[in-house]
Parts: structure tokens; C-alpha cells; sequence
């Protein structure tokens, strides 16, 4: 809706100011699992909920009462709502934003203060490298699973449209196609997947896809050895032995390297970028720490 570095941007504080506000409205979307339906205790359970819709039907099957139904375009109302605020509105709110501001600030500063000590590349070293990488391009993104959450609270977004996570179907393994099907839509654009190593294998595939039709793209793969971080390496399913990987990506027509140290990181990515805007598609696996969590969202049953 805005870029993330619009001064009223608070993309950390969001779930804070969901348990906070008092009014949320919802433009033209469902109340779907992605924002909790809208319920408590992510929301609050005293706020308003306005939701803007231009089809009556979808008004009446929200999981949460909708407090304020507009049957409507979504331009065409925020056009008359604009044109209906009072210009001293943004001086009401001036505490409330600085508050969002202050605990940005805050958590900024925090981010990636578990980097491990013993040299395992932690995903926020990885997902740093690919925003030095795309920092001036505005790829479009597709991504899943841990290094999902990394991403999504460290890769900032300045474009429209030029990011796409797994959405309300919750498809894992989106990342890989929604890349191939972005660089077929707009051939000019430069286009980076990050994936999870669990998420790419269920659509790896996808690679030859993009060789055999001359989609060069650049795809990045966290290997932390599982679906999710697992610091007690209890969990079923663990080490894939997608390593090797890099082979196969190779006999498919890819430019493949496989990384194991941090400082390698860097060269890697340029140097698969290099290869992609020869027309090749890229291809970097690198493995990271397979206890590192991001811890995101705490709900009532689980926590991501």
C-alpha cells in the first residue's frame, strides 16, 4: 500500500498496533487466517471493524462481525473518506504514531541479535546478503517457510507488486513458480527467490521450466536441514541431504554454487547474478543455522 520507507511505515509494530488500535479497517480482502480473522488475541476485541468490499455477499462471511460494512470500490471510498477528513486529524494521532515509531526504532536495532557464535550462518545473514543484492532493482519476491518470516521483517518493499509471499491458501512451496510465472509476465524485470529448503523441494522442478523457456532468475535456498527451525533436532523429516542439490541444478542448464561460510555468501550471489543477466538461470544453496527461529506471531495454540 506504501513503501516501506514512507515515514508512516511501521512494518515491525503491526501486530502491536493490531492488539492496540481501536478501529481496523479491511480493503477489498478476506478475513482469512493470514491476519487471524481479524480476532482476538492478535486484534483487539473492543476495536471497530470497517470493512470496504465492492461485493455485498463477501460483507456476510467474516469469521468476526463486521462493524461497519461498505459495499463499494475501494478507490472510489477512500477517495470520499479522504476528501472527508478534517486536516487537523493527523495532529490527534501524532502520540500514537510516535509510540509505533519509537518501538520500530527499538526493534530495528534488535533484529538478528541471535547470531549463533560458532561461525553456522545464521538466515538473517543470507536474507541481508539477497537485500544487498536487490536493493536497487525492486525484484519481485517469492518465498516460504522460516526464511519466510526473516524475510518479511527484513527485506523492505518500495515497489507495488514487486513482492509475493505464499498468501491465503497457505500454498508451501510457492516461491519457485511464483518467481518462473513473474519473470514470464515482465521479462524485463529482475527477479530473486528466496526459499526454504523444505518449500523448494516440493516444486524444484520448476527450474527446468525456466531453463527450457529463458527465464533467468536467481533462486536462493536457506538450508537449515527441515521444514522449520529445530533447535533440538527432534522433529521428523531432518536433513534432506539437498546439498548435493546443486548438482542436479547443474545437469538441469542452472549456474549452481553451494555455500558453507558467511564471507562467501556475497561473491556467491554476484556471482550467480552475473550468470543470470547472461541468461542462465541462477542458482545458490546456502546452509544455515538449523536452530534459528523466527519467533513472529504467538497464538493462542502456536507460535510461528
Amino acid at each position: 500500500m506504501i513503501p516501506d520507507d514512507h515515514p508512516f511505515s511501521y512494518l515491525t509494530m503491526r501486530n502491536d498496533a493490531f492488539r492496540q488500535a481501536d478501529l481496523i479497517i479491511i480493503l477489498g480482502t478476506r478475513t482469512n487466517y493470514v491476519i487471524g480473522h481479524a480476532a482476538p488475541p492478535r486484534f483487539s476485541a473492543e476495536a471497530k471493524i470497517a470493512r470496504i468490499e465492492i461485493d455485498p455477499e463477501e460483507l456476510g462471511t467474516s469469521a468476526r462481525n463486521i462493524d461497519i460494512p461498505i459495499v463499494g470500490d475501494c478507490k472510489s471510498v477512500l477517495q470520499q473518506l479522504c476528501e472527508a477528513v478534517d486536516a487537523r486529524t493527523a495532529e490527534r494521532f501524532q502520540g500514537w504514531r510516535q509510540k509505533l515509531a519509537d518501538g520500530e526504532a527499538a526493534k530495528r536495532t534488535r533484529a538478528g541479535g541471535n547470531y549463533p557464535t560458532d561461525g553456522d550462518i545464521h538466515p538473517l545473514r543470507l536474507v541481508r546478503g539477497n537485500q544487498e543484492l536487490h536493493a536497487a532493482r525492486g525484484d519481485p519476491l517469492g518465498r516460504r517457510a522460516e526464511i519466510l518470516n526473516f524475510g518479511r521483517q527484513s527485506i523492505p518493499t518500495f515497489v507495488p507488486g514487486h513482492r509475493l509471499n505464499s498468501g491465503p491458501f497457505g500454498t508451501m512451496g510457492v516461491g519457485l513458480p511464483f518467481a518462473v510465472g513473474a519473470k514470464a509476465a515482465k521479462p524485463e524485470a529482475q527477479v530473486i527467490c528466496l526459499h526454504g529448503d523444505g518449500s523448494f523441494g516440493q516444486n524444484a522442478m520448476e527450474l527446468d521450466t525456466a531453463v527450457r523457456h529463458k527465464l533467468p532468475l536467481l533462486c536462493v535456498i536457506s538450508l537449515n536441514g527441515g521444514w522449520t527451525a529445530d533447535p533440538e533436532r527432534n522433529k521428523p523429516g531432518r536433513d534432506p541431504r539437498l546439498q548435493r542439490v546443486t548438482t542436479r541444478c547443474e545437469a538441469l542448464g542452472c549456474y549452481a554454487e553451494y555455500v558453507e561460510e558467511p564471507e562467501a555468501i556475497r561473491p556467491a550471489l554476484l556471482r550467480a547474478w552475473k550468470k543470470v543477466e547472461e541468461g542462465m538461470v541462477g542458482f545458490v544453496n546456502v546452509k544455515t543455522d538449523y536452530r534459528a527461529r523466527a519467533t513472529t506471531v504467538r497464538f493462542s495454540s502456536r507460535e510461528t
